[in-house]
């Protein structure tokens, strides 16, 4: 589309195969950074919260906290691009975040990775615990879940807005990571206030799958019945 950067998406694995319970680590975070320098994901046995930004990998565990992932650090899934972004607005308190950044889009039936950069009045966070095998479903680890609720902090968002079109493969609406300017705490959104934040917003038309080839996988149900219910369960549940 004219005056609109391509930047082709990444992603490792399904979402459908993580509610499902494959948290196997399939590729580590060095061959992910390789893939693009912003998006985000998680670790083997759920092992925490990954943002990626700036080419730089981010561990937040389930106490709230955040540092440097080793290079080595395995992943089950994760989706990452290289960033350029082609729309630009800021957003002020009391706006609605989501509403105005959907404005922006370039349509609803492509991809886009967004990246918010500012203050933010409250965020809410969450992060599994690390899970041990054998492993259950992702619902059994969400209802483990640490939830943390930080003020009137400095950090970035990354993540990806998808198409309903792509539930199950992906998460379809958005999916967002925060972590602090400080990069000492964050966790993927439950919900998020900005006080003032820069938003970047690039077009993802390109989609690169890679499934994973191994006997869990194979062995899996992607696509249950209440598919939709689950993934709403997974990314939106705050307790």
């Amino acid at each position: 589309m004219e005056g609109l950067v391509s930047c082709p998406l990444f992603q490792n694995s399904l979402m459908s195969a993580l509610l499902a319970g494959d948290f196997e680590g399939k590729m580590s975070v060095e061959e992910l950074l390789e893939k693009g320098d912003l998006g985000l994901g998680t670790f083997e046995g759920l092992d925490g919260e990954m943002a990626i930004l700036d080419g730089r990998a981010y561990k937040m565990t389930s106490d709230g906290a955040a540092r440097e992932a080793d290079l080595q650090e395995m992943s089950p899934f994760a989706a990452v691009t290289g960033f350029t972004p082609s729309l630009f607005l800021d957003l002020k308190e009391g706006e609605d975040a989501e509403k105005k950044i959907l404005s922006a889009l370039p349509g609803r039936n492509y991809p886009c990775a967004v990246h918010a950069k500012g203050v933010f009045a409250k965020v809410v966070t969450r992060t599994v615990s690390k899970r041990e095998k054998p492993w259950g479903p992702m619902k059994e680890a969400v209802d483990e879940q640490k939830v943390c609720e930080f003020e009137k902090i400095a950090g970035d968002v990354v993540g990806f807005w998808t198409p309903k079109a792509f539930e199950g493969p992906c998460v379809a609406g958005f999916h967002l990571h925060f972590i602090s300017r400080d990069r000492s705490c964050g966790g993927h959104i439950l919900s998020v206030c900005p006080k003032e934040a820069k938003v970047e917003i690039a077009f993802c038309p390109e989609i690169t799958f890679s499934l994973p080839q191994s006997p869990l996988f194979v062995s899996l149900e992607l696509c249950p019945e209440d598919l939709s219910s689950q993934i709403a369960y997974a990314e939106k549940t705050h307790r």
